[in-house]
C-alpha cells in the first residue's frame, strides 16, 4: 500500500464484470504459469526454494505460482517486469521498467507497493539498496530457470520486506555442453542480442557463461496535447548489459556448491540532452550445501554487491527575454508564450555509492512421521550507502544554458540486519500439514548524517544518533485435503518493513519542493491472514483465495507548513518559519494505518493436448484507515492507482510439436488517478483492455517467434497524477511488435 489511491468502480463497470465472469470461469491462458491449480500432466516435480523447506508447489500453504523457462519463452512479454504483470495479485503499470526511472519503480502484490514484496535473484536479495526499488535490469529472461512467487507476509522466514510477498527468480544450471544464442528485434528501436553456455569440465565442476545486451529507443510517455509544456522532450531510451560467470562444483553426492561472478549495466537516457541514470553494479554470490548423517542438512550463503549510480536530472525552458525562462510547472506557461528559444539544462546531479553483504546459514531435518521437518536459520546483512545531490536554478540567458547552483545535500549510513528463525512442519494425520514459523529480527541504524548546503555555504543538519529496533514475526499456515480433487488451506502471519536510507538520510528539492529525511521513521507493520481451496479433476483446474491485510505506521510523504513541521525538517529548513524551503517542505511519517482485502480466482481447462484455456480474476479493495493531523488522504477511498478488479484471459493453441501460439487479454478496471489534490474531488478513468499475442515455431535446433503488445494500440495510462497537472500524466505503451530467432548447439 502507498500514499496513491485507487479507483472507484462504477456500476456499469460492476456490471461488465458480473456479466464477464461465465466466460472467465470458462476462460482463456492467460498465466503461463504452475500453481496449486495446476493439472497433473502439466505438473512437473518442482520445489519452491522460496519456501525455505524446499515444499513441493502443490504442497504450499500460501497461494504460490511457479512460471516456468518454457512458458518464459511463450509470453509475449519482452521483460521480467512485464511478465510479472499478468500473475494474480501483482499490481504493476503497463509502463515497462526500462521506460520508468528506476527511483520510482516499485515491485507492487497485493494492493500495496512502498517496498513490500522481496525480491530475490537464486535467494540473494536483488533490490536497489538505498530505493528498495528492483534491479531489473540485472535479469535476462533468456537465463532464467523459473519464477517462484508467494503472496502473504514471509517475514517469519525472510524478514525486512516480505510483507506481501517474495518473488524468487531461479537461474538456469548447467546440465551439458550446450549453448543458446537469442537475437530480437522490433518496433521502437528495441531489440535484444542474449547467449548462454554451459560447459562440463568434468564429473564435478561445470559452468555456465551469460552475456545479454537489450536496448530500446522507449516511447513518448507524454500525451501530445501537453508536449508544448516540455520543449524537445524525448522518449525514454534504455541500454542494459549483463555478464555473469557461475562456476558448480559437486565433488561428492554429499557436497555442492557454486560460486557466481556478474556486472551488470544500466544507461537510461531520460527525456532531455541532460538526463541519464546511469548504473553500474559488479556482484558475487557463494553457496555450499552439505548433507550430514540422518536426512541433515546444512547449507550457507554469502554475496555482495556494489552500485555506482550517478543521476542527472534534464529539464528544458522557453527564455522569454530578460531573466524569464518558463518551465512545463510554470504557471504562466501557455501555448501562446510557446517559443523558439528552448534552453536544455540540469536541474539536479546525484551521486550514490552504495554496498550490500550478506550471508546465511541454514539447518535442515527431519524428525519424525508426524513432526516430519525442522528448519532453522540465521542470516545478516549490510547496506551502507553515500548521497550527494546538487541543484541548480531555472537558466535566466540562452548564453548561460546552465542554472546556477543552488543548494547540495548530503546524506551518509549504514544499516544491518540480523534474524534468527525457525520452522516446524507437522503431519498430524495423513491429510494434514501444518507449518510453524517465527523470525526474530534486529536492525540497526548508524554513521549516520543528514546536510543540506547552500548556494551561500550555509550549513544545516549535520551527524544522527544511532538507533536500532526489533521484530518478532510468526506465522502458522496449513494445508488439508479432503480428497483427491479438493484442498484447503490458511494462513495467519505478521510481517515488517523497516524504512530505506531514501526515506531516513536523503534530504533533495529546492524550495517548497524540498522533501526531508525522517531518521526517526518507525517500521510498518502488517498482520494479516489469507484462506483459499483448490480444486483438481480431470482437465479441470480451479483456485480461490481470500485476503486481508491490516498495515499500522505506513510510510509516505506529506507536507509540513511554517511553525508546524517536526525537529528535523526545522533543523534542515533553517528553523521554525521553514526560510530554506520556502516555508513549506515535505517530509516522511508513519502517520497512517491501511487495510488491503481482497479474492484471487484462477480456473484452467485443457480442451485437448493441443489447446488450454485458462482465467485469473483479482478484487482488491484497498484504502486509509487511520490518519494523522498532517494526512490529507481521505480515509476508507480506494488508494489511487490500484485498480479494484483486473481480470485477464488468453487461449494457448499448439496445432503441431513444432508451432504454438498464444493470444491473451487483460482487463484494468476503473482506478482513481487523484485524491487529494482539490479537496472532496475524485479524479479517476474508466477501465481498459489490452491484448497482446505471440508465436513460435521450432525446427530443430531453431526456434523463429514473434511477439506483439497491445495489438490494438489502445491509448490509456495507469500512473496517478495531480487533476491539477493533468501534463504529468504518464502514457501506457502504444503497440509494440518483435521477432527473432534462438538457436542452441
Amino acid at each position: 500500500m502507498e500514499n496513491n489511491k485507487t479507483p472507484v468502480v462504477h456500476r456499469r463497470a460492476r456490471g461488465a464484470i458480473v456479466k464477464a465472469m461465465p466466460l472467465l470461469l470458462l476462460g482463456a491462458w492467460a498465466n503461463p504459469v504452475l500453481s496449486q491449480q495446476s493439472t497433473a500432466e502439466d505438473m512437473p516435480t518442482v520445489y519452491v526454494a522460496a519456501s525455505r523447506s524446499q515444499t513441493r508447489v502443490e504442497q504450499m500453504p500460501l497461494h504460490t505460482t511457479i512460471v516456468s523457462q518454457e512458458q518464459i519463452r511463450s509470453s509475449p512479454a519482452q521483460t521480467v517486469d512485464q511478465l510479472l504483470r499478468d500473475i494474480p495479485g501483482m499490481n504493476f503499470t503497463a509502463v515497462p521498467a526500462g521506460s520508468s526511472d528506476p527511483t520510482g519503480h516499485q515491485t507492487k502484490m497485493r494492493g500495496l507497493g512502498n517496498a513490500k514484496v522481496l525480491m530475490l535473484l537464486d535467494g540473494v536479495p536483488m533490490h536497489d539498496p538505498f530505493y528498495l526499488t528492483t534491479q531489473w535490469f540485472k535479469v535476462p529472461m533468456a537465463n532464467i530457470e523459473r519464477i517462484e512467487i508467494l503472496r502473504g507476509g514471509n517475514s517469519s522466514l525472510w524478514g525486512n520486506m516480505a510483507v506481501a510477498g517474495v518473488v524468487n527468480i531461479v537461474t538456469k544450471r548447467p546440465r551439458a555442453s550446450a549453448g543458446e544464442v537469442q537475437v530480437s528485434a522490433g518496433t521502437q528501436g528495441t531489440w535484444n542480442v542474449a547467449m548462454s553456455r554451459d560447459f562440463v569440465l568434468s564429473d564435478s565442476v561445470r559452468m555456465n557463461l551469460s552475456a545479454d545486451r537489450y536496448h530500446t529507443d522507449g516511447y513518448q510517455a507524454t500525451p501530445a496535447a501537453y508536449l508544448y509544456r516540455f520543449p524537445q522532450k524525448r522518449a525514454t531510451s534504455a541500454d542494459n548489459r549483463n555478464v555473469s560467470l557461475t562456476v558448480h562444483v559437486q565433488p561428492n553426492e554429499a557436497l555442492r556448491g557454486y560460486v557466481r561472478l556478474g556486472y551488470h549495466e544500466q544507461d537510461q537516457q531520460i527525456g532531455y540532452q541532460h538526463g541519464q541514470n546511469l548504473q553500474k553494479s559488479p556482484d558475487i554470490a557463494l553457496h555450499v550445501e552439505k548433507k550430514l548423517a540422518g536426512r541433515t542438512n546444512l547449507a550457507a550463503s554469502a554475496w555482495s554487491q556494489y552500485v555506482a549510480f550517478d543521476k542527472l536530472n534534464g529539464n528544458s525552458c522557453y527564455h522569454q527575454g530578460g531573466s524569464s525562462c518558463l518551465t512545463s510547472s510554470s504557471a504562466a506557461l501557455t501555448p501562446a508564450r510557446v517559443n523558439d528559444n528552448v534552453v536544455q539544462f540540469y536541474s539536479q546531479q546525484g551521486t550514490l555509492r552504495y554496498r550490500e553483504s550478506g550471508s546465511s546459514l541454514i539447518y535442515s531435518t527431519r524428525l519424525s512421521p508426524t513432526w516430519y521437518a525442522l528448519t532453522m536459520g540465521a542470516d545478516y546483512r549490510r547496506l551502507s550507502a553515500s548521497d550527494t545531490e546538487v541543484f541548480f536554478n531555472t537558466p535566466t540567458s540562452p548564453s548561460a544554458p546552465q542554472g546556477n547552483r543552488d543548494s547540495a545535500t548530503a546524506g551518509e549510513g549504514v544499516q544491518s540486519f540480523y534474524g534468527l528463525f525457525g520452522q516446524l512442519k507437522a503431519a498430524p494425520v495423513n491429510a494434514l500439514d501444518i507449518t510453524f514459523s517465527a523470525r526474530f529480527d534486529r536492525y540497526a541504524l548508524d554513521h549516520r548524517s543528514n546536510r543540506r548546503i547552500l548556494a551561500s555555504g550555509a550549513a544545516s543538519g549535520g551527524a544522527l544518533p544511532a538507533t536500532s529496533k526489533s521484530a518478532l514475526d510468526p506465522s502458522i499456515a496449513a494445508r488439508y485435503e479432503l480428497n483427491e480433487t479438493l484442498s484447503l488451506r490458511g494462513a495467519v502471519y505478521k510481517a515488517f518493513r523497516a524504512p530505506g536510507f531514501n526515506n531516513l538520510t536523503r534530504t533533495f528539492g529546492t524550495g517548497t519542493n524540498t522533501t526531508i529525511a525522517n531518521p526517526d521513521l518507525a517500521p510498518e507493520t502488517l498482520r494479516g491472514m489469507e484462506a483459499g481451496a483448490d480444486y483438481r479433476a480431470g482437465a479441470i483446474t480451479a483456485g480461490v483465495t481470500y485476503f486481508r491485510y491490516n498495515i499500522s505506521d505506513m510510510i509516505a510523504v506529506f507536507t509540513a507548513r511554517a511553525n508546524a513541521a517536526p525537529q528535523q525538517v526545522q533543523l534542515i529548513c533553517g528553523g521554525a518559519a521553514l526560510p530554506t524551503c520556502g516555508g513549506a517542505a515535505r517530509y516522511y511519517t508513519n502517520d497512517q494505518d491501511g487495510t488491503s482485502r481482497g479474492l484471487e480466482a484462477t480456473v484452467g481447462w485443457r480442451y485437448s493436448k493441443q489447446l488450454k484455456v485458462e482465467a485469473v480474476a483479482t478484487r482488491t479493495d484497498t484504502y486509509l484507515t487511520r490518519r494523522g493531523a498532517v494526512v490529507t488522504d481521505p480515509l476508507e477511498v480506494q488508494l489511487a492507482g490500484v485498480p479494484r478488479n483486473v481480470a485477464t484471459l488468453a487461449l494457448s493453441w499448439a496445432p503441431t510439436d513444432a508451432w504454438r501460439a498464444r493470444i491473451q487479454g487483460r482487463y484494468t478496471g476503473p482506478m482513481l488517478l487523484d485524491t487529494t489534490s482539490v479537496a472532496g474531488i475524485r479524479f479517476g478513468q474508466g477501465g481498459n483492455s489490452v491484448w497482446d499475442m505471440s508465436s513460435e515455431y521450432r525446427w530443430d535446433a531453431v526456434a523463429l517467434f514473434v511477439r506483439a503488445t497491445n495489438v490494438f494500440d489502445r491509448r490509456y495510462g495507469e500512473s496517478t497524477y495531480a487533476q491539477a497537472q493533468p501534463y504529468n500524466q504518464t502514457m501506457s505503451p502504444p503497440r509494440a511488435v518483435s521477432g527473432g530467432v534462438r538457436v542452441t548447439f
